[in-house]
């Protein structure tokens, strides 16, 4: 009785899955085309060099300072010791929160990117939207995503669909 009871619900699980139609994007592909993610990229690319230089020069100036102290180390009372100690210390933990605000996980360039992007994504999205619509698909996965896809047929790939809807040419893989 119970397997009779597996096979039916597996039939009408099986018969629902039929009736559904699926199709799949690859959105890495896909921005990898849009020249305004391209400028995105290349914006944060930018901001994250410099405050990265900027705290390359924040860890050397305390590198000098510490090797400074080292060199004077002998020579120093134990009051003027614990001052350069301090103020090594010091230097430190303002480079360590500097790197946190700028780089954290919730660092201006996280939320600088996701704010960036979003109008990118939201557009992207649309366009996806409208095509499943027009298809009349009930699912769109993104191959570039965390859902891995063993098997796609690229009759359901609708990446150039989505991106002539964006106005982006298809041309070269640069995302791969």
């Amino acid at each position: 009785m119970k397997r009779l009871v597996f096979l039916f619900a597996l039939s009408l699980l099986a018969g629902a899955a039929q009736a559904q139609k699926f199709g799949y994007i690859d959105s890495q592909r896909i921005l990898g085309q849009m020249t305004e993610y391209k400028a995105v990229q290349r914006e944060m690319d930018d901001l994250a060099k410099k405050w990265q230089e900027n705290l390359d020069a924040q860890y050397a100036a305390i590198e000098q300072k510490y090797q400074d102290y080292r060199a004077k180390e002998v020579l120093l009372s134990k009051e003027d010791k614990k001052r350069l100690q301090d103020e090594i210390m010091q230097l430190e933990q303002e480079a360590k929160t500097f790197q946190k605000e700028k780089f954290g996980y919730d660092g201006e360039l996280f939320k600088q990117r996701e704010e960036k992007m979003k109008p990118i994504q939201d557009k992207m999205y649309e366009a996806v939207k409208q095509i499943a619509a027009e298809r009349r698909l009930d699912v769109v996965m993104d191959r570039a995503g965390s859902a891995v896809l063993f098997y796609a047929d690229p009759r359901n790939d609708l990446s150039t669909a989505v991106m002539q809807k964006l106005g982006v040419t298809p041309g070269t893989d640069s995302a791969k």
